[in-house]
This record gives structure tokens, C-alpha cells and sequence, in this order.
């Protein structure tokens, strides 16, 4: 039996946490932030303050590895759908002109200012 996100997370859960901003996530953030790298608690601020650095790792790249990510789940029986989904907004970031753009440029494309 394939493993789901389904299991952990409810399509209610992920239609709140989509419309959430970034300002209303950081009081949540802070509680989690032990377990985090700093590169996440970055895209976070970045978010926040409407910019999408690609650091080291442009979008493009990042679409790259979730294909390479998706193929082995599969190939070893577990659901990647998920991971699908966010392949789709990567490269509809790509799509619109952000390809040097770094990942969370997604965010714009899920939450339009």
C-alpha cells in the first residue's frame, strides 16, 4: 500500500495552511524553528519581505531534483503526489519568467499580493 500525505495532514489542514501568510505562520515557526536549517527559516523571511533569491540553487534545479525524487519514490511503491504538486507550481514559476528565482517564489504563485 502506497504511503500517503493523507495520513497526517487533511485537505481542510492544507486549504488553511495555503491561505495562510507568511506573517501568520512565523508565531508557528518560532516553535519549530529548533528543527529547521537556517536556509528554511530564510525563505521564510524572504516570503515575508516579497523576495525570492536563488542563492545556490536556482528553481530550474529544484525541479530537476523533485523529477529525480518522484521517480525513485514511485519506483519503490510510495505516492509522490504531493511532490507532483509542488513539481507543477515550480514549473509554472518557471512558466511565468522565474527561473533564477529560488524555490519559494511558489509562495507568490499560491498567495498573489
Amino acid at each position: 500500500m502506497p504511503v500517503t500525505a493523507s495520513a497526517t495532514m487533511s485537505s481542510y489542514s492544507v486549504e488553511r495552511l495555503l491561505r495562510a501568510t507568511a506573517h501568520g505562520l512565523a508565531p508557528f515557526a518560532r516553535g519549530v524553528a529548533v528543527i529547521l536549517p537556517p536556509p528554511f527559516l530564510q525563505g521564510m523571511k524572504d516570503v515575508g519581505n516579497g523576495g525570492y533569491p536563488a542563492g545556490v540553487n536556482p528553481i530550474t534545479s529544484t525541479v530537476s531534483t523533485m523529477a529525480h525524487i518522484v521517480h525513485t519514490c514511485e519506483g519503490h511503491g510510495i505516492d509522490a503526489s504531493l511532490m507532483r504538486a509542488a513539481g507543477r507550481l515550480a514549473r509554472r514559476a518557471i512558466g511565468l519568467g522565474h527561473d533564477t528565482d529560488g524555490f519559494m517564489r511558489v509562495a507568490e504563485i499560491l498567495n498573489p499580493r
